[in-house]
């Protein structure tokens, strides 16, 4: 396989244009809610929001576990391999999402105890949490198959699920909670209709790209293999833990930035919304990187494996400051259409210049990110969040925690994420050892 620019941007394009679909799910929700006759509509959706986020997130071990073990079985040409390598973390998404929808009643409880809502927002977010927890089993379904298309270079059938389910959820829950009156319940059955159709299109595409006849090829005995199975919970095992961190270290600076006052706290969340903006694009590097550098590998290609990791991190770096000069070049017109409550457009005023070289900063770490995915070396990413996240929470807790202010809660955060890709570029000769031995 030729890698250059175009492989790059064929592979990536897709991605860039999917990603812009996730956040306006969120947004819609919000506007949804924001008309109904109390905020405690809103503010059930957005603790609903947290819970499902948090869970995703957690389980986003099934998409990268998934992408990484079948990029490199796709360089190797391992047919029974790709095939056997998507149904079993399908069947371990199936079993932990039944497992959740059984324990809604407890993770209603945990999170109540946690957020202690209102009685009547509490029973809002009930029949939210309660309705959408429908869906989870084909949410994390969905996730898998996300892993193997990105394995397998189908970056448009990425592009193609994320679109579907991200629009049946608008329309969905426009329909349902607007012209059916159903409220947040309607907003929720939107969601979990949307993973079902997201489901059933994955199935369908996998037809379109696989061969049926590998079902018949199917032999229990190989399915069960013990070391096939153990490679799948020890990735994911150290990749839990990678996200959790991950986690925690947002939630801790949404928990220094309400010490500070509601108007800080306000204006950390939308901090983190650009962040997360900005991330979704850059990301789209960062895929292809996972997919060219597990396939580089599978097929032993030192060559190939180089001018992956090199072209993507350029063309990623190239994204990130063209990102940066529309931030620069925006600035007011974003600030002014997220928000027109003075005191926080003046925050976000300030600390602009913090928002336009977060894309750039963020590089290091995001394709070291797809490369140790593509790579599958988990424990070193593992290794990489934990150190920095530790010294991210030494630096604000003990060493500014006396002058803290919002400025350097965030500039904190940047230094998370630069020492991330710092870390993960001193163990870069583990990746090209794969290739060498």
């Amino acid at each position: 396989m030729i890698i250059n620019r175009k492989k790059i941007w064929e592979l990536s394009w897709p991605i860039i244009l999917a990603n812009f679909s996730i956040p306006l799910v969120g947004l819609v929700d919000t506007l949804i809610m924001g008309h109904m006759p109390s905020s405690d509509y809103l503010a059930a959706v957005a603790l609903g929001g947290i819970i499902f986020n948090f869970m995703y997130a957690g389980l986003n071990f099934l998409r990268m576990g998934t992408t990484g073990i079948i990029a490199q079985y796709h360089g190797q040409k391992n047919t029974e391999e790709i095939f056997l390598g998507l149904l079993r973390p399908i069947i371990i998404a199936i079993i932990i999402g039944i497992t959740l929808y059984i324990c809604k009643n407890i993770i209603f409880e945990i999170s109540n105890y946690f957020f202690n809502p209102s009685e009547k927002i509490r029973e809002f977010y009930k029949d939210y949490l309660f309705i959408r927890m429908i869906g989870l089993p084909f949410g994390l379904i969905n996730i898998v198959f996300l892993g193997w298309y990105f394995g397998i270079q189908k970056t448009k059938f990425v592009m193609i699920q994320l679109f579907i389910i991200n629009f049946t959820n608008i329309i969905f829950s426009i329909y349902f909670a607007v012209y059916l009156n159903f409220g947040i319940s309607g907003v929720a059955i939107g969601s979990f209709i949307s993973q079902i159709c997201g489901f059933i299109i994955s199935i369908y595409m996998y037809f379109i790209i696989a061969n049926p006849n590998d079902f018949k090829k199917f032999k229990f005995k190989t399915f069960i293999l013990t070391n096939k199975v153990l490679r799948i919970f020890n990735i994911s095992k150290d990749l839990f833990i990678r996200t959790m961190f991950l986690v925690f270290a947002q939630a801790f600076l949404i928990k220094k930035s309400s010490d500070l006052g509601v108007n800080e706290l306000a204006s950390m969340e939308i901090l983190l919304v650009l962040f997360s903006l900005c991330s979704y694009t850059i990301d789209a590097f960062a895929h292809s990187a996972e997919t060219l550098v597990g396939n580089s590998i599978g097929s032993r290609n030192k060559k190939e494996l180089k001018s992956s990791i090199y072209l993507t991190f350029e063309m990623a770096f190239l994204f990130s400051f063209f990102i940066a000069i529309l931030l620069f070049s925006l600035r007011d017109l974003i600030i002014f259409s997220i928000t027109d409550i003075e005191p926080l457009r003046k925050i976000i005023q300030d600390l602009w210049i913090l928002v336009i070289i977060t894309p750039p900063i963020s590089v290091l770490a995001f394709q070291y990110d797809g490369i140790f995915v593509g790579s599958t070396l988990v424990k070193e990413m593992r290794n990489s969040i934990v150190i920095s996240c530790l010294i991210f929470y030494i630096i604000i807790e003990f060493l500014i925690n006396d002058i803290i202010n919002l400025k350097y809660l965030y500039s904190c955060f940047l230094i998370f994420l630069i020492l991330r890709g710092i870390i993960l570029f001193l163990y870069n000769k583990r990746v090209y050892s794969l290739v060498d031995g």
